[in-house]
């Protein structure tokens, strides 16, 4: 099973990182770890109901821990935006979609991180971030709502 989870998921897991660490080592020290701490979870008896959303979980909190470690060696925040590799767009809007979702909560950018960058289902969600499904669900239809109406307002303000 782990096996058949890290071929599905590490690549997932390093672009996770990357987008929050940079790249380099740091990254697949962290896939490493997140597989690592899960297979000890299994050698424990732990059977989660959902691997890959549990799996998420376990990354989500290195990466916490390596953030806390970053600031403890004063080592000045890595942007998430500057780590886009895509090649620079002229497009206005999508310069103020980025905009507009990084102006949502924390908790509302990261489901929609991982729903769309990551392609985790609700409940890969909810198991990652250990909140209900319900919650999930809501969560993303008020920060898709929420999206849509800025960026409509933004690019159409003579339409409200």
């Amino acid at each position: 099973m782990l096996e058949r989870l890290f071929t599905e998921s590490a690549g997932d897991l390093a672009r996770y990182f990357a987008r929050r660490h940079g790249g380099g080592d740091c990254v697949q020290d962290l896939v490493q770890e997140t597989f690592l701490q899960m297979a000890r979870g299994m050698r424990d008896g732990k059977s989660p109901k959902c691997a890959r959303g549990y799996l998420f979980g376990i990354a989500r909190h290195l990466s916490q821990a390596a953030w806390a470690a970053r600031a403890v060696d004063n080592v000045l925040p890595f942007d998430p935006a500057a780590a886009e590799v895509a090649a620079p767009v002229a497009d206005d809007r999508i310069n103020a979609a980025r905009e507009t979702i990084s102006a949502l909560e924390p908790l509302q950018r990261e489901i929609l991180e991982l729903r769309f960058s990551h392609s985790l289902s609700y409940a890969e969600i909810a198991e990652s971030l250990g909140i209900p499904i319900g919650t999930v669900r809501s969560r993303l239809h008020h920060a898709v709502a929420e999206v849509r109406h800025r960026l409509e307002s933004e690019l159409n303000p003579s339409t409200l």
